[in-house]
């Protein structure tokens, strides 16, 4: 039994399993803060994720699903306070252009579906939810109403998100501008000058963050862990109420908690069972950089938009993972909060009826229903 696995364990195993998960915690912090200090990009999240992976492939798996949650939650307070007045009427002004962008961001699905139909040999419509960047989980759930391979959607679309985030962020600090005029907005909104909060205020904050996270889980909110709370802080921040503070150390605790739940999906087996597939998930990854990074410097030129916000914003990777990019790098966080805040409603809405247009239109890929994905 792995030390990841949800079934129950004896109290030895149970350590044993503690022990071996603090262990590879303890690790991934640690490349993180190697990667730190050799100055990459993200480097708290990539460093635990190269390590996590590492430990991973050859057998030895961090228990983190149940702190992932928490770690959204603080997350999304955190992101949430980012929201002023001031920034949500600028947003709002900006907000048919995102829309906008949000159903070009889902269209190029049916671009990298192509790659999936000729290299990993998938049907068509799992080829479609493989490539269109609308998240891992939500993916997932509407291939398996639609009838597509669940399994193969979920493999493609991490392995995508796990080369975004590896792509991105060293892209994104070539292209971010010094003085955004967004940028200094939000860093001016941010309460810096503000006094510490006390742990007490804190743990209120989150304990209301989580709350309102259980209710966003049962009335079935999309990514809740992190949605729910970031609206909880944006509707405080909006009205004035003065927010808690979080210590700067969490940010960090955040990214390593993502870099290792990211990095316990490269088992030998999720590897190697389906190598095409891994091949055609990177390869539709670089072609979906290629085509929204120019489109999205063409946007933020054309709507006088923060460029590395937009950027961001646009780009084919999941919320939590590039709105933690953009508070890192110190790119507005409202902003690219705010493409994906509408790329996942439309996702949720209208993904299924996109496809159903694409067929009707002759857009989607051919299929090659005979083949199957390498096992």
């Amino acid at each position: 039994m792995s030390p990841a696995d949800p079934a129950a364990r004896s109290g030895p195993q149970r350590l044993k399993a503690l022990a071996v998960s603090a262990t590879v915690l303890a690790a991934a912090a640690l490349g993180g803060w190697g990667a730190h200090r050799l100055g990459l990009p993200l480097a708290w999240l990539t460093g635990a994720l190269f390590v996590s992976a590492a430990f991973t492939f050859f057998g030895v798996r961090a228990g983190v699903g149940r702190l992932r949650p928490y770690g959204l939650v603080v997350l999304g307070l955190s992101l949430g306070q980012s929201f002023t007045p001031e920034i949500l009427r600028a947003i709002a002004g900006s907000l048919p252009l995102i829309t906008v962008c949000g159903f070009l961001t889902l269209g190029t699905g049916l671009l990298g579906a192509r790659i999936f139909t000729a290299i990993a040999g998938t049907d068509a419509k799992t080829a479609f939810f493989c490539s269109v960047p609308g998240g891992v989980v939500l993916m997932a759930v509407h291939a398996q109403r639609a009838g597509a391979s669940e399994p193969q959607v979920v493999l493609a679309q991490t392995i995508r998100l796990i080369a975004v985030v590896l792509i991105y962020p060293t892209m994104i600090t070539f292209f971010v501008p010094h003085h955004a005029e967004l940028s200094r907005a939000v860093a001016e909104a941010m309460p810096a000058s503000a006094e510490p909060a006390t742990l007490l205020r804190i743990g209120l904050y989150a304990a209301a963050g989580l709350v309102v996270a259980r209710i966003g889980q049962r009335l079935y909110i999309p990514n809740p862990w992190m949605l729910a709370p970031c609206l909880m802080s944006i509707c405080l921040s909006a009205f004035g109420a003065q927010p808690v503070v979080l210590p700067h150390v969490v940010v960090t605790v955040c990214q390593v908690i993502l870099g290792v739940s990211l990095g316990t999906q490269m088992t030998q087996d999720f590897v190697m069972r389906a190598h095409r597939l891994v091949i055609a998930s990177g390869l539709s990854a670089l072609l979906l950089t290629l085509i929204m990074v120019p489109l999205a410097l063409l946007v933020a030129r054309l709507g006088g938009l923060d460029i590395g916000a937009t950027l961001l914003g646009m780009a084919p990777g999941g919320m939590p993972e590039m709105t933690i990019t953009a508070q890192s790098l110190g790119i507005a966080v409202p902003l690219v909060l705010s493409f994906h805040l509408v790329r996942i409603l439309i996702g949720n809405l209208l993904i299924e009826p996109i496809w159903w247009l694409a067929c009707r239109l002759g857009w989607a890929p051919s299929a090659r229903r005979d083949a199957g994905p390498d096992r």
